[in-house]
């Protein structure tokens, strides 16, 4: 351990001072989430029950990736397929893992998938967005066989801009998810 970090650290409460950032910065992004999977919510009602709460996760050492922020919330309305979350996040992702070499540092993903669904719909779904004039990114996910839709993000006006977007996107193109589109 070097003596520079332990004095450096010890001086002017740099320690305690970052501990406090890192927890201010947390819950202003968590409550960005919150706001991101309310508005996900009424974009698809019938894909949710209303009045349910999901947990909001937060990891600097996910199993891939560089840290997450994320929240997953289960279908369970009445068009709702079985066994699908609707996952909203900020992922800090090394580049390559979404094949974005124009990007120094992190990649900064705020998005959204619906986690367990059928991979053939998110196919479908990411092609019509392709072909139309959506300002987003898709990559295949790094924690599922889903696809992430998302923006790299490098403010919160930039996170605002992107929560729109999306949340346009899944009013759009969220009905191929409904369980009678799958019948």
């Amino acid at each position: 351990m070097s003596e520079d970090v332990v004095s450096n650290g010890l001086v002017d409460d740099r320690y305690v001072k970052a501990l406090r950032l890192v927890e201010e910065f947390q819950s202003q992004v968590g409550a960005l989430l919150r706001q991101f999977e309310a508005q996900m919510m009424q974009a698809q009602p019938e894909l949710f029950e209303q009045g349910e709460t999901a947990r909001l996760r937060q990891s600097e050492n996910p199993g891939s990736g560089l840290a997450n922020h994320r929240i997953n919330h289960s279908l369970s309305g009445p068009a709702a397929p079985d066994g699908v979350d609707l996952n909203v996040h900020l992922y800090w992702m090394p580049p390559a893992e979404y094949n974005r070499t124009d990007i120094d540092g992190a990649l900064r993903a705020f998005g959204y998938k619906l986690k367990g669904a059928d991979t053939g719909i998110d196919e479908s779904v990411a092609e019509q967005t392709r072909a139309g004039e959506w300002e987003l990114e898709m990559a295949p996910n790094p924690y599922d066989s889903n696809t992430v839709f998302y923006r790299h993000v490098s403010s919160k006006a930039e996170i605002m801009d992107a929560m729109t977007v999306l949340v346009d996107h899944f009013e759009t193109f969220g009905d191929a998810y409904h369980m009678e589109s799958q019948s």
